[in-house]
């Protein structure tokens, strides 16, 4: 019995089992510092959440399933809906009217998404009302925000406006920052241009780069639509830094998750290291209590603690070369998606140099007007493409030789995502005279007989 109860607490002592408010903690607080380790933050909250359950802890569980469904939000919405619900259910049954404010603004903005707008704005103002009994301002915020939104999305831009105007704000406080987003947004959709120039401007964006780049973006914007000519290109020139800062910092992001993860695996081997020790030295103990007992039942005892070692062994072996194909596998995946980050970002940035084009600003106005192009626009236009997507029409011209110059120009203002109007008038055509003439390009010059494909797809393939 004596060596019995050594074991159990060897056992015992060996698993250093973490409670769930910890695993919790640690979450918030690796979150807090690396916001774009998702991965890693979920797999935390997860473990909470079972250690919760076993532990019992509805205050736990209810906390876990609120942050998992705000994770989880844009990947699975409905999943993360069904968290929210089980979180307000919990806060329901603890009684707890801050947790069940929080979880209702969850579910509110989750049905939002899902374009549930009528049931998103019901639970808008039943969060409103509860703030108000409570003189909660974070959550009043946060509800006329939301309002706000909704408004704006079904295009009732005066009233997300009136919405906005009564939000509370409390310089400092956090969520301020997006609440005001919204209110410039607001000003922003009903053409009042100074008025949103002004909250733009106003926004704290220390230490926030995707802010500052959204704030820059929309700057510019109204300075285009002003006709703010010196200040557009101040405004353009910051968001371009702002952009690559930001693209830095995912970077630097990714490179210390890779670290911590790193990291960790190397605890969790020197954890298991640790564990196979110890039981080694229980096989020996128990090897040792057996021939004080008698010779015959010790060594059959010992036989027993060789076979199972190698058994434990064998599946170590087993379960590190599962491992590492796993993290092989995951290392590929890491890489795939680094690839693809990158390319979005270089066609956005492809983007936005098409857009911001003078030329292509002339074809794009509201005139009806023939849109006259000389020589050297086209060679304009032609070089600005060849630079930003690595010889495009270079390699359309080699790829079809045989293409007329008209087949050339229309591939390049396909290309710059030129409206049918606008090249119809270049033309002096009509836009169904431009529909005919891309029909005609996709299917004798390209070969391409699929109805549902457009040629822009086609040409973007090059």
């Amino acid at each position: 019995m004596t060596t019995c109860a050594a074991i159990a607490s060897l056992l015992a002592g060996c698993s250093e089992r973490r409670s769930a408010s910890d695993l919790l903690a640690e979450a918030e607080q690796m979150y807090a510092i690396y916001p774009d380790s998702s991965k890693t933050y979920t797999d935390l909250l997860q473990a909470a959440m079972q250690q919760a359950e076993q532990e019992k802890s509805s205050a736990s569980m209810a906390r876990c399933a609120l942050l998992l469904a705000r994770q989880q939000q844009w990947t699975d919405v409905y999943a993360a809906y069904h968290l929210a619900a089980r979180a307000l259910q919990l806060y329901e049954e603890m009684s707890d009217e801050t947790g069940k404010i929080q979880a209702q603004l969850t579910m509110a903005g989750l049905l939002a998404q899902a374009d549930s707008l009528a049931q998103a704005r019901s639970l808008y103002h039943t969060c409103l009302q509860s703030a108000r009994q409570l003189r909660d301002a974070a959550v009043q915020r946060s509800a006329l925000a939301g309002l706000a939104e909704l408004c704006l999305a079904e295009g009732k831009n005066a009233e997300a406006l009136a919405t906005a105007r009564q939000i509370p704000f409390i310089e400092g406080e956090e969520g301020s920052s997006q609440a005001l987003f919204v209110l410039a947004n607001c000003y922003l959709q009903c053409d009042s241009l100074a008025q949103a120039r002004a909250i733009y401007g106003q926004i704290d964006t220390r230490g926030n780069t995707k802010a500052r780049y959204v704030a820059l973006r929309h700057l510019t914007e109204i300075a285009l639509l002003e006709g703010d000519l010196q200040g557009a290109p101040l405004y353009v020139d910051s968001a371009f830094a702002t952009a690559e800062e930001l693209f830095f910092e995912t970077l630097q992001q990714q490179e210390q998750y890779h670290r911590d993860n790193l990291r960790q695996q190397r605890e969790a081997e020197r954890i298991a290291y640790r564990h196979r020790l110890i039981f080694g030295l229980l096989a020996g103990t128990i090897v040792f209590a057996g021939l004080v007992i008698a010779y015959v039942v010790s060594l059959s005892r010992h036989r027993r603690a060789i076979q199972h070692q190698r058994l434990l062994a064998e599946q170590r072996e087993r379960e590190l070369a599962e491992e590492r194909l796993m993290g092989e596998k995951r290392e590929r995946e890491l890489a795939v998606e680094r690839l693809q980050r990158q390319e979005q970002m270089v066609s956005l940035l492809q983007g936005f140099i098409i857009e911001k084009s003078e030329i292509l600003q002339r074809l794009q106005g509201e005139s009806d007007r023939k849109v006259a192009l000389s020589n050297r626009d086209w060679r304009e236009i032609e070089e600005t493409l060849d630079s930003i997507t690595g010889g495009f029409v270079s390699r359309l011209r080699q790829q079809h030789p045989e293409f007329h110059e008209e087949d050339i120009q229309l591939c390049m203002m396909t290309r710059m995502r030129l409206s049918n109007q606008a090249i119809a008038r270049i033309y002096l055509i009509t836009v169904s005279a431009v529909k005919h003439r891309k029909l005609k390009l996709k299917k004798d010059g390209f070969g391409e007989f699929d109805p549902n494909r457009p040629l822009d797809d086609v040409i973007n393939e090059l």
